[in-house]
């Protein structure tokens, strides 16, 4: 079953992106919305229309501030210290694993562009992997759509906004970061939640102070290059390993997946495709640029961290390498406080972007009706803002925070939890593009991935999904939890056994089938209510 339908006279009608006959007329359902297409003849109330009613409202600015926000968070300012250790304090090895990131982002990107081409509405991932996968029927529906609602949070990007902020106040006891991490959450939900176009508005502001982040770091690598005096980066040292420290197969996948952590973003913009003006023309030009603008960001702020910081600095700074950083090059006050003030920023922008995405994505789950409470959590309330999706985020991520160990490795363990699963689910949309192509074997898309990219991607999944299975496991844990792959393939199976139960197993043995019924809500919003059809 497809995930957009139209409902008349009880039938159902699924959405193939081609044009159907209803009560005589002829209408198109391609991109993404209905239109009628017979002359002198009004679309009747039956046949629905998909737009959100936002409407279209982010041009090409708009849309680079949600990838950049949305890459430049964090993880350039808290994860080069664990990628650089895990690297063994390879330089080469961790120029290279920034170098194929960026490559697999870009690859990444351009499998995206093409689905969305295909697929030009609000979803991303979710609808491209439902299109690819129609066997067993719901069964990818219905799992990666509670596998993001289970993993929608903004935990990492709170917790550096807390740690940074606290740094800046002066307090060198962590322990209150939770509170300062939940506090900010709490925040931008309430903004979010009750005015999408003033959330937006601020969303664009930091956006906008973000960018002169961007060129504060790239300053700050041109001056460790050019005017600061260090013996920690010279050709003799490249291809040495550093600390007495060795790879392995697990330590290379979780340095590969902290690096790709910071482009994370690239991926979630076709969440809001419905509310993208002309957006495979504004995709194309703001995704690329986006991307080359975090890393040449990136390698400048990965440089000045290696001239400036000795290998036993790196690790023992940990998610607080930025600030090490800044305050070993423009002392106390102007590089402790004002460069970690201009972080505290940029992580705030970040998580305004991450729950706003995450807000339309929980939406566009709850539309299908997969989730019990669905035609609650799905309105836009009030005021045409999606406060009750955003609530499940915020929940979601006040609960992870509250339970983790308070110091330690929690941030890492994060941020390859959420890669793992990421990761998963990146080399499902890999494959299941070369199975979409066969499906449309006939027509051309607007926007193609090179087939080299996209193997690219499945061959780097693989190893990425295998890889932390090997080695010391001990490494992949923080205080009682599992290994995070293990917690990550966890959340997955869970998933799946809920749609084996509930929209398989139980049904079967009962003697129903779930039938799809659509409903317009006072907001505008259409939403599936599933109701039981019993066999005579």
């Amino acid at each position: 079953m497809e995930s957009d339908r139209l409902v008349d006279n009880q039938k159902t009608y699924n959405y193939l992106d081609e044009d159907v006959e209803i009560n005589g007329y002829l209408v198109s359902t391609k991109n993404g919305s209905y239109s009628c297409l017979s002359l002198n003849h009004e679309l009747s109330d039956t046949v629905i229309k998909t737009e959100v009613p936002q409407g279209r409202h982010l041009g090409v600015f708009s849309t680079m501030v949600l990838f950049v926000s949305r890459m430049v968070g964090s993880g350039i300012f808290a994860t080069p210290s664990s990628i650089f250790v895990s690297s063994g304090g390879n330089i080469l090895i961790f120029a290279l694993i920034w170098i194929v990131a960026t490559l697999l982002a870009y690859s990444g990107l351009y499998i995206f562009l093409e689905f969305g081409s295909w697929l030009p509405k609000s979803g991303g991932r979710k609808n491209f992997l439902e299109q690819a996968y129609d066997k067993p029927a719901l069964m990818m529906n219905v799992s990666f759509a509670c596998y993001s609602v289970l993993t929608g949070i903004a935990i990492s990007n709170s917790i550096i906004f807390a740690k940074y902020l606290l740094v800046i106040l002066g307090y060198t006891n962590l322990d209150y970061s939770k509170f300062v991490s939940i506090a900010i959450i709490l925040v931008i939900i309430a903004i979010h939640g009750f005015s999408v176009k003033f959330g937006i508005k601020i969303q664009n502001f930091l956006g906008t102070l973000k960018f002169l982040l961007i060129f504060l770091m790239c300053l700050t690598g041109f001056y460790t290059i050019f005017f600061y005096k260090s013996d920690n980066i010279n050709f003799t040292h490249w291809t040495s390993y550093q600390g007495n420290t060795g790879i392995s197969y697990s330590s290379l996948a979780s340095a590969f997946i902290g690096a790709f952590y910071c482009f994370s973003g690239w991926d979630s913009v076709h969440v809001v495709s419905s509310e993208i003006k002309n957006p495979n023309r504004t995709l194309k030009l703001a995704g690329p640029l986006s991307i080359f603008i975090c890393f040449v960001c990136y390698a400048m702020m990965n440089f000045a961290y290696l001239k400036v910081l000795t290998f036993e600095e790196i690790k023992e700074a940990g998610p607080l390498i930025g600030s090490v950083l800044f305050k070993k090059l423009f002392g106390k006050n102007l590089g402790s406080r004002l460069m970690s003030l201009s972080i505290v920023l940029s992580t705030a922008s970040n998580i305004f972007v991450v729950l706003y995405g995450l807000s339309r994505m929980n939406q566009e789950v709850f539309r299908e009706g997969y989730v019990p409470f669905s035609n609650i959590l799905s309105r836009n309330w009030p005021n045409d803002a999606p406060l009750p999706s955003l609530m499940i985020c915020g929940t979601l991520t006040i609960l992870w925070l509250l339970i983790l160990p308070p110091e330690g490795g929690s941030f890492e363990y994060l941020v390859n939890m959420e890669g793992y699963g990421n990761q998963f689910f990146l080399f499902l949309t890999a494959v299941g593009l070369f199975i979409y192509r066969h499906k449309r074997k006939y027509e051309i898309p607007k926007i193609r991935c090179s087939s080299l990219g996209a193997i690219s991607m499945v061959l780097v999944s693989i190893y990425l999904l295998v890889a932390p299975f090997f080695g010391n496991q001990e490494l992949n844990r923080v205080g009682n939890f599992p290994s995070f792959q293990i917690t990550a393939l966890s959340i997955i199976i869970s998933c799946t056994s809920y749609w084996f139960l509930v929209f398989y197993a139980i049904p079967k043995v009962l003697g129903y089938k779930l039938v799809p019924v659509s409903e317009k809500l006072s907001d505008g919003m259409i939403i599936t209510s599933w109701i039981r059809s019993y066999e005579s």
